[in-house]
């Protein structure tokens, strides 16, 4: 198996996984290593994640994990800016997923009613 097959048959991205462990290590005060995994969980979603995003809802958990690990890692230093723009980043992910969604669900409502009339 290529590497490339063992990273899509994870249960979660490995930049979910990096923030997670980033969220784990800032909660327990081990702030250098949460910022090199926050870093790579960052680094990870912009080249190979995000790309990914509209073949997988998966992909969408990233954006929302990288504001908690940077609560979690900054702690009182967090910047209001930086913590209001990866919100931002995360919620319209999160529009983009459900529009996606909406837009499925729509495409099949019609082609059942085509599938219907055509019956009659």
């Amino acid at each position: 198996m290529t590497i490339k097959a063992r990273l899509h048959s994870l249960p979660l991205p490995v930049s979910a996984i990096a923030l997670l462990a980033a969220i784990v290590l800032g909660s327990l005060d081990y702030q250098a290593a949460g910022w090199l995994l926050f870093g790579i969980g960052v680094l990870t979603w912009a080249r190979f994640d995000a790309r990914q995003l509209l073949k997988a809802d998966r992909n969408g958990l990233s954006p929302a994990l990288a504001l908690l690990a940077y609560t979690a890692v900054a702690g009182d230093q967090a910047n209001a800016a930086v913590t209001f723009a990866l919100a931002l980043h995360a919620l319209v992910v999160f529009l983009i997923l459900i529009s996606r969604h909406l837009s499925e669900d729509v495409a099949q409502a019609f082609s059942q009613q085509k599938g219907i009339s055509q019956r009659i």
